[in-house]
């Protein structure tokens, strides 16, 4: 049994499914909880579906609240997690009480973080919404207009519109059937990226702020630099992205989130693999897009990071 066949088969299995991301979900991991909920809710619907999680907000009257969910109803589910490696990284703990387990990802698999349950991972893929795009294609399954939003989201977001490393002609062909089914690309892209004031602010923060050295352009913010400017850590410590109008083969932001604990998200679009240094620092990835954890006071510093940064070879592919 192939995998898609595998994970549609447990599905057809439990009542209740639940579904699950990582923390500080982005527009992929949000987009894959809501689009894959109401593509098995509208497929199977005598089944009980719930997206669990905090989600995007802003994104939720266009597309669709989180759910809220006992854990009775978590203990007898199948939980199914996307956009997420493993167990540990899931946002909301709960879901190591389900019944049984599933995933679909595209994150390159990391030692130690092993997940011995039916999976479906590629991580030559630019999104995990491709991934579920296509698996409830291949199994002809139901796709309404909003679960086809929530996963052009997912494939948007994570593609950088499409401009980003993985970007394939099959996101095309994918994104192009899911358009076809009803979304509106301007109005919805429009609410992911239209910024207020503060956040144009803090974006011209990051960039003044900025440092270079060797290869390597990056930033170092804490709890008064994004509080002072109105935002959100949340917000600030995923606004890598700012860095990357600067000519250099890799970004990297670190963001303390108050407590002793930095966020560090590192970026290439120039071809530099950058999830082996993640993952030398106990994080992870995507080849081009990864990010790792280091605390204040112990362990390594941000400049180690940036100097492992700098000895990165540019990939050849």
């Amino acid at each position: 049994m192939n995998k898609t066949n595998a994970i549609y088969e447990l599905i057809k299995k439990y009542d209740a499914i639940t579904i699950w991301g990582h923390a500080l979900p982005d527009g992929d991991c949000y987009g894959c909880q809501i689009g894959l909920r109401e593509i098995i809710r509208d497929s199977f619907p005598e089944k009980m579906v719930y997206a669990v999680g905090s989600g995007i907000p802003t994104l939720f009257q266009r597309l669709s609240p989180m759910d809220v969910v006992d854990e009775k109803t978590i203990s007898e589910s199948l939980a199914i997690i996307v956009d997420v490696s493993c167990l540990r990284r899931v946002e909301d703990q709960r879901v190591n009480k389900a019944a049984a387990f599933a995933k679909f990802d595209h994150h390159m698999f990391n030692p130690g973080e092993a997940f011995e349950h039916t999976s479906f991972v590629d991580a030559d893929r630019v999104s995990c919404a491709e991934i579920i795009a296509e698996w409830a294609f291949e199994n002809n399954l139901k796709v309404s207009r909003l679960a086809a939003e929530a996963l052009y989201l997912g494939i948007a977001t994570d593609s950088g519109q499409f401009k980003y490393f993985g970007t394939t002609p099959k996101t095309f062909e994918t994104s192009g059937k899911l358009f076809a089914l009803g979304v509106e690309p301007y109005t919805l892209m429009d609410l992911v990226y239209k910024e207020d004031a503060s956040s144009v602010n803090f974006r011209s923060f990051l960039v003044k702020h900025a440092r270079l050295d060797g290869n390597v352009v990056y930033c170092e913010i804490g709890p008064k630099d994004y509080l002072d400017n109105q935002i959100s850590y949340e917000r600030a410590s995923g606004m890598v992205n700012s860095l990357s109008v600067f000519n250099s083969p890799v970004y990297a932001l670190f963001a303390e989130n108050g407590d002793g604990i930095i966020r560090v998200e590192l970026r290439s679009n120039q071809g530099y693999p950058v999830q082996p240094t993640a993952m030398q620092f106990g994080g992870g990835g995507h080849l081009f897009a990864a990010g790792c954890t280091l605390y204040t006071g112990r362990g390594p510093k941000a400049i180690e990071v940036v100097k492992a940064c700098n000895r990165i070879q540019k990939s050849e592919g």
